[in-house]
């Protein structure tokens, strides 16, 4: 079994750990299994995959959507009230 496990101290983690667990419960191909949690402020995505093409596949998918919600947070948190 493949496995990755990234640590990523961000602010607003809490609410990019909600949006990635609504990813979890869409249906999808199976291509591994992904856990993701807050531990300390920082997000922890923890993924397990028999191949390497499907780890790869995972960890892109899940860091890009970690990246557009952080994103997304970052930039309503900039906006003037």
């Amino acid at each position: 079994m493949n496995k990755a496990t990234y640590i990523i101290c961000i602010p607003h983690a809490e609410e990019v750990e909600k949006a990635l667990r609504a990813e979890l419960g869409q249906p999808a191909p199976q291509k591994g299994r992904v856990r993701i949690r807050v531990e300390d402020g920082c997000l922890v995505i923890e993924i397990e995959s028999p191949t390497l093409s499907g780890l790869r596949a995972l960890s892109n998918s899940f860091l890009y959507l970690a990246h557009a919600a952080y994103s997304s947070l970052e930039a309503t948190s900039s906006e003037p009230s």
